[in-house]
């Protein structure tokens, strides 16, 4: 059994199942969901009901809970013999990889590398099981078929003074230059504060705005995202995932080169090759 800890929103949701599917399928056992680690004031923040996951939810007695002499032995033990297996960094670790199976996986994943030997395995599980509308449908034709580059902005809690400080927000200078890369493009806006937006969009740019007018949900906004043409993508998990749900062939996904506001966090593993940093 593999067990993985949900944490964050949905896009840390997905890496953390990705990685947990991939040791899964890698070993042939069963994959949990432990969904127990949400604060209470993060209740109903659990995304993945909305995607063809393939998961049971973890029960009491799958979540080990050691006590100190067993907490120092699995710290130092080697990853084969440990169960639990805890994220050392942001970076990637191929110790992942050694960790046999039960285990349970604590940490975010970020990385595309965790889950490429079984991508086209997790690409089926990130299929959405919920219903779109008429409208929506017609919106995700029209941007398939169209030069259409999605552009995400992450703020709400990104403006917080202290999520501010390790994660930062992308500067306008950002989306000025990333825009550039497609002349003549149409910008379909996706964001949590649509109304700051407005009056920090690149000029002279033709855009539409279908957060809050068209969308209403993580998964209208996530799959509209990924019916794109092309991808510019904030430092989130969220517009990652749907920049990489993206089957666009000739897709060009320009993504942040700083990651997190703080120096020694911006990881180097974490975007797939092709994409283009600035």
């Amino acid at each position: 059994m593999i067990v993985v800890q949900l944490k964050g929103g949905l896009g840390n949701q997905m890496f953390q199942y990705a990685a947990g599917r991939c040791l899964s399928v890698l070993h042939k056992v069963p994959l949990a969901l432990d969904k127990g680690s949400y604060e209470p004031r993060q209740a109903g923040m659990y995304g993945l009901g909305g995607l063809s996951v393939s998961a049971v939810e973890a029960s009491p007695e799958m979540i080990p809970q050691p006590g100190f002499a067993a907490k120092v032995w699995n710290r130092l033990a080697p990853a084969p013999m440990r169960r639990i297996f805890k994220e050392s960094s942001l970076e990637f670790d191929p110790d992942f990889f050694n960790v046999k199976p039960p285990v349970y996986l604590k940490g975010y994943w970020q990385s595309w590398k965790y889950s490429e030997p079984v991508k086209d395995i997790i690409r089926q599980d990130f299929r959405f099981s919920v219903s779109f509308s008429e409208a929506i449908m017609a919106k995700a034709a029209e941007l398939r078929n169209s030069e259409s580059v999605a552009v995400h902005f992450r703020r709400g809690d990104y403006t917080n003074a202290e999520t501010a400080s390790f994660h930062g927000a992308c500067e306008p200078a950002y989306y000025e230059a990333a825009v550039k890369r497609f002349p003549g493009a149409t910008f379909y806006i996706f964001t949590n504060d649509p109304e700051w937006v407005k009056n920090n969009l690149p000029a002279a740019i033709s855009y539409e705005i279908p957060s809050g007018s068209l969308t209403r949900t993580q998964y209208e906004d996530l799959f509209l995202m990924s019916q794109c043409r092309h991808q510019v993508i904030a430092n989130s998990s969220f517009s990652w995932w749907a920049a990489w749900l993206n089957e666009y062939e000739q897709k060009q996904v320009i993504a942040p080169l700083k990651w997190y506001a703080r120096e020694n966090l911006n990881v180097q593993n974490l975007v797939p090759p092709g994409w283009q940093r600035i």
